[in-house]
């Protein structure tokens, strides 16, 4: 196991000892309106737990999923009706904000999806969607499109991969950026072949 694996595991395992499913859930919930926080780690490790009969694994996918689904809509709704009060007093750059409008222009509920995979994107993403006033409905399949995959990978993927977790999670981080590309505009163009044929069905009623 790579030795900042461990160094995690090691870390955070004592805190969801003490917390547990609290912990979990607010970590991964802050992270959707702005605030920093160690929940994709705390994900891995309470599925590793869950491994090992520590802590149930239903109950980790569930708390993980309503964490971040809560925290995200929560960023979203603090970026369409705050969004203009946060850029005023500098809490969202400029910057920021260009970037964040570029990335959902362009690739929509893609990059929802890809966002939740990139640390400092994955913070503001959420906000920034209610900033760009991204409509309520594109923005609920994104957010469940991207926690789904998300919790399935980092969740429920320890406990299935967890003797080969290692060369893995190193390929993920040297490549993670591309991975996460690829695999956001294949599930863009999956989602647009099934608006496309619910479209279809609908006109041939």
């Amino acid at each position: 196991m790579p030795e900042a694996l461990q160094h995690i595991i090691t870390e955070l395992t004592p805190w969801l000892q003490e917390y547990g499913y609290f912990l979990l859930f607010v970590a991964i919930a802050v992270e959707g309106f702005g605030i920093p926080a160690p929940g994709q780690s705390l994900l891995i490790v309470a599925s590793l737990l869950a491994a090992t009969g520590q802590m149930s694994l239903p109950l980790v996918l569930i708390v993980a999923a309503c964490g971040a689904l809560s925290g995200n809509s929560l960023g979203y709704f603090i970026g369409w009706r705050f969004g203009d009060v946060l850029l005023k007093k500098g809490w969202i750059k400029p910057q920021l904000e260009d970037k964040i409008h570029s990335v959902i222009s362009q690739y929509g509920i893609a990059a929802l999806v890809l966002s939740r995979f990139v640390e400092g994107l994955k913070q503001f993403m959420f906000i920034g969607c209610g900033l760009a006033k991204m409509p309520l409905k594109q923005f609920i399949i994104g957010n469940s499109l991207a926690t789904s995959i998300w919790v399935t990978l980092f969740g429920l993927g320890p406990v299935l991969i967890r003797d080969q977790i290692a060369p893995i999670l190193a390929f993920y981080h040297q490549h993670k950026y591309p991975t996460w590309a690829i695999i956001s505009l294949l599930l863009a163009a999956l989602l647009v072949f099934i608006w496309r044929k619910w479209q279809l069905k609908k006109r041939n009623k």
